[in-house]
C-alpha cells in the first residue's frame, strides 16, 4: 500500500470548527499545544501549555509506545504482565486465529480505540475547553470526545470505536468509552474484548513534550477483573507529519484471495 503526505483537509476542517467559537485574544492559548510545521519548539520540560480554561492541553502530535502484545515485558515498562482472563475470555483467546479466520484489521475495518493507541502509527491531537480530537494516522481515522463531563449518548448504534466521554480530575483528562461493538481486539495478537467492555484512559500532560497515559479496561464477560496498563508518551518532532494511509491501496492480498477476509465471528454477542 502506498502512503503520501496528507494535506490534512479533513483535520484542518476539524481543527477550525473547533477553534471558531474563541475569541480572538484567547487563539493563541488556545493553539499553545499546536505548532506549525517547522516552528522550532521550547525544551520538552518546558511547562506544559495550557487551554483557555486553564486546564493542560494535550494537543500535538505524539508518538505512542508501539504494543502488539501489551503482556510484553520487552517493548517497556508498564505493561501488564498476565491478563485476567473469564473462561469466556480464554476461549475468545485460544480460538484466535487470524491466519484461517481473518482479522478485521487486515480487512481494513476500523481498528478502534485500542489497537490504534497501541499501534505503529502516530496520532494528533487537536483540543479546545469543550472537546478533543484524536486524528490517527492509522487508516487517517478521527475520533471526536466532548469534555464537559457530559453522560453517554442513549440509544446509540455500538460501532468499532464506540463512544467517548471525557471529564477533568485536576490536571488529567479522563476518557471512558462504551457502546463497542464487541469485535475489535486489544492489540495485534489479538487479547479480545466484548460488548461489554468499557475503556478508561487518564491524559496527565506532565510537561511540554510529555504525556504520562494509562488504558484500563474493565469487561466482566472477558476478564474477572479491570487491568492497566500505563506508559510515557513523547511529542513528535516538529517537522514531523501525519500521512495519509489507505489500507486498501494496493493491498492485493486483499482481492486475491491471500488474505483470509474477516467475518463477524459467531458468539460474540
Amino acid at each position: 500500500m502506498t502512503r503520501r503526505l496528507n494535506m490534512m483537509t479533513g483535520s484542518t476542517v476539524l481543527f477550525a470548527v473547533l477553534l471558531a467559537p474563541i475569541p480572538a485574544s484567547s487563539q493563541s492559548k488556545a493553539v499553545s499545544g499546536w505548532y506549525p510545521y517547522g516552528k522550532e519548539f521550547p525544551a520538552l520540560n518546558s511547562p506544559a501549555p495550557r487551554l483557555p480554561n486553564g486546564k493542560p492541553s494535550m494537543g500535538g502530535m505524539w508518538g505512542q509506545v508501539r504494543r502488539a502484545d501489551v503482556t510484553n515485558s520487552r517493548v517497556a515498562p508498564g505493561y501488564i504482565a498476565q491478563l485476567p482472563f473469564t473462561e469466556w475470555g480464554k476461549q475468545q483467546w485460544e480460538t484466535y486465529d487470524p491466519v484461517h479466520n481473518g482479522d478485521y484489521a487486515g480487512s481494513c475495518l476500523p481498528f478502534g480505540f485500542s489497537r490504534t493507541v497501541y499501534g505503529p502509527h502516530p496520532i494528533h491531537i487537536v483540543q479546545d475547553n469543550d472537546q478533543i480530537v484524536f486524528l490517527a494516522e492509522q487508516n487517517t481515522w478521527f475520533h471526536l470526545a466532548p469534555t464537559d463531563g457530559r453522560p453517554f449518548t442513549k440509544d446509540l448504534p455500538p460501532s468499532w470505536w464506540g463512544e467517548s466521554v471525557g471529564h477533568w480530575e485536576g490536571d488529567a483528562l479522563v476518557i471512558e468509552t462504551t457502546n463497542m461493538n464487541g469485535y475489535i481486539k486489544v492489540d495485534t495478537i489479538g487479547h479480545p474484548l466484548s460488548n461489554q467492555a468499557r475503556l478508561t484512559q487518564t491524559f496527565k500532560r506532565i510537561d511540554f513534550g510529555h504525556i504520562e497515559h494509562t488504558f484500563t479496561v474493565n469487561d466482566p464477560k472477558t476478564y474477572t477483573k479491570p487491568w492497566t496498563v500505563t506508559d510515557l508518551w513523547t511529542i513528535k518532532p516538529a517537522d514531523d507529519r501525519v500521512m495519509e494511509y489507505s489500507c486498501e491501496e494496493n493491498n492485493e492480498g486483499l482481492y486475491d484471495g491471500t488474505i483470509v477476509r474477516w467475518k463477524v465471528p459467531k458468539g460474540v454477542d
